[in-house]
């Protein structure tokens, strides 16, 4: 059914008050326009439909005829703009992008409102964009189906523009000068003082990771800041006054081998919390296997099970490689029973398993301290939780 001159009018209000129409090349762009805005599977125009909308925006004598929308029509169709197709169907036509289709625009709208680095204006503007994408119904629609929560949003522009120089350093093969913070009790940012009583870090910047939400630097030193440490992760709203140094980064084998191993590293590293390395090997029931993949993925390898396959009771053995870290046990203590550390198998039994390849340059003697001194790492974690309550 042919639109109403009120439906023309209200649609030609929809579009966009930049628009001109006053030759040919711009007509034919100005109806590209239109279906953009105006058309999808649901709401279809006709080239009766076109215009009247082109009618109610510009006037009847500048409004092109039918038979010049639809030869316009085939032109835009057979040009195969963008990602942009025109589907025709006997109530008329209809326009979809084909690679961000509105699915996709609600998972983006999604990320983008639920960004914490991001400020309010920011979030509008990314917002307005990808509308753009996709027809004025269906804006509406986006718009009433997508909730977050109305948290206040500090601007993150320190962030960016810190990780903006340590990308720069990088690439100019640079150290990062910065310092950095911790909050007090009035939730007043301090500096952080090094080992040496100097505030002022000049490190060698290897890797920037987005990790739970926050942005890290990874960062090299002959001369550790703190604790012993040569290589640290810093986050980066923390970290303050940076700028690139003049001084040259840090080279040779020990660089070299660390930017190659960026991406173990992460995959190693526990809530971006680093450590010593262990290889543990844990006893998992059948019914937590679900909590392990959430934390870690799933490229896990079972053997030695115990009890009857498919029951929620039965056990199987597996290794993982993690940093022993305070956050490691916290996320140890919190599956109890279900996943529990447990000695390492006998040479004999590794030599046949599935972890033999992975283990391959591993001592045994090695893997008994690995579960020694994480076990013994735990139980001092748990005396000292149980200790503020003991009376």
């Amino acid at each position: 059914m042919a639109i109403t001159h009120d439906e023309a009018v209200e649609l030609a209000g929809l579009l966009s008050d930049d628009l001109r129409c006053d030759n040919a090349r711009q007509r034919l762009l100005c109806v590209l326009q239109l279906v953009q805005d105006l058309t999808d599977s649901e709401h279809v125009l006709s080239n009766a439909d076109i215009r009247a909308i082109l009618a109610a925006r510009f006037g009847d004598d500048v409004a092109p005829s039918e038979n010049t929308i639809a030869a316009d029509l085939r032109a835009i169709a057979s040009a195969g703009i963008g990602d942009l197709a025109l589907h025709t169907t006997p109530s008329g036509v209809w326009a979809e992008h084909l690679r961000l289709t509105p699915a996709k625009v609600r998972l983006m709208l999604n990320s983008v409102q639920a960004s914490r680095f991001l400020t309010v204006e920011q979030s509008a503007e990314l917002q307005e964009d990808l509308f753009a994408l996709v027809s004025r119904h269906q804006e509406d629609d986006l718009a009433g189906q997508v909730y977050v929560d109305q948290r206040v949003r500090k601007s993150y522009q320190q962030v960016f523009d810190v990780v903006d120089a340590a990308e720069r350093a990088i690439h100019l093969g640079r150290k990062l000068e910065f310092c950095y913070t911790f909050s007090n009790f009035a939730g007043k940012s301090r500096t952080l003082p090094g080992d040496n009583g100097s505030d002022l870090r000049v490190e060698t910047p290897i890797a920037v990771y987005f990790s739970e939400n926050n942005y890290y630097v990874e960062t090299y030193t002959t001369t550790p800041w703190r604790h012993g440490l040569n290589l640290t992760l810093s986050r980066a709203d923390r970290m303050v006054d940076v700028r690139v140094s003049n001084e040259p980064a840090d080279s040779g084998r020990v660089v070299y081998d660390l930017r190659r191993s960026i991406k173990r590293r992460m995959e190693e590293n526990f809530d971006m919390v680093g450590g010593p390395k262990r290889h543990l090997f844990l006893r998992v029931r059948s019914d937590a296997t679900n909590v392990l993949y959430d934390r870690f993925g799933f490229g896990f390898k079972f053997a030695q099970f115990e009890g009857k396959l498919g029951e929620p009771s039965t056990t199987a053995l597996t290794l993982i490689t993690v940093p022993q870290s305070l956050t490691f046990f916290r996320w140890l203590s919190s599956v109890g029973a279900s996943i529990v550390i447990v000695d390492p198998p006998s040479e004999m039994v590794i030599a046949s398993s599935p972890w033999k390849r992975v283990l391959k340059d591993v001592p045994h003697s090695q893997l008994v301290e690995d579960y020694r001194e994480t076990v013994a790492g735990f139980l001092a974690f748990l005396d000292r939780s149980r200790s503020a309550y003991e009376s």
